[in-house]
């Protein structure tokens, strides 16, 4: 094999990768762009409808007490990584099949039982706080009334 020959081979392997890297650098930004405007989007919707105040009725304010996000923020962040994972496999996937495409894959594939987690995680906080607030209720003419209610309240709710 002479050099010229070596040289045409690694011109054509660059030409033939090149657009490879500018789909996925073009897909990348997209996706980037629609996780951005998502989060804004969901946090407002969310703020408007009320989510804070039901979360904080729930019971769930404790838990998030220690955070930087209120309820609406977090969930607005979840998406954007959401968004950003998909637009990651996306754009991994023009490369072809490789591993860590693969490893999008599987973790994309994981998110929808990680929402239904979290969702199961408020409800049952917000049931919990239900609970304590019966219990407190029924309960309040005797003397360890409160500390029933209270341990009803804290062994049922996430502590974060």
């Amino acid at each position: 094999m002479d050099i010229e020959q070596s040289w045409n081979n690694a011109l054509d392997a660059v030409i033939t990768w090149l657009p490879r890297f500018v789909a996925f650098l073009a897909i990348l930004l997209i996706g980037w762009l629609v996780a951005k405007a998502l989060r804004k989007l969901v946090d407002v919707i969310l703020e408007r409808v009320g989510f804070d105040r039901a979360v904080e009725r729930g019971g769930v304010r404790r838990a998030l007490a220690q955070s930087k996000y209120d309820a609406s923020g977090l969930i607005a962040t979840l998406v954007y990584y959401a968004v950003l994972l998909l637009a990651l496999q996306m754009a991994f996937g023009v490369f072809g099949p490789n591993p860590v495409s693969d490893l999008l894959s599987d973790i994309v594939a994981w998110l929808p039982q990680a929402i239904v987690a979290v969702v199961i995680v408020v409800v049952a906080t917000a049931v919990a706080s239900a609970l304590g607030d019966l219990v407190g209720g029924a309960l309040s003419g005797l003397s360890y009334g409160r500390l029933v209610a209270r341990s009803c309240r804290s062994s049922s709710s996430p502590s974060v």
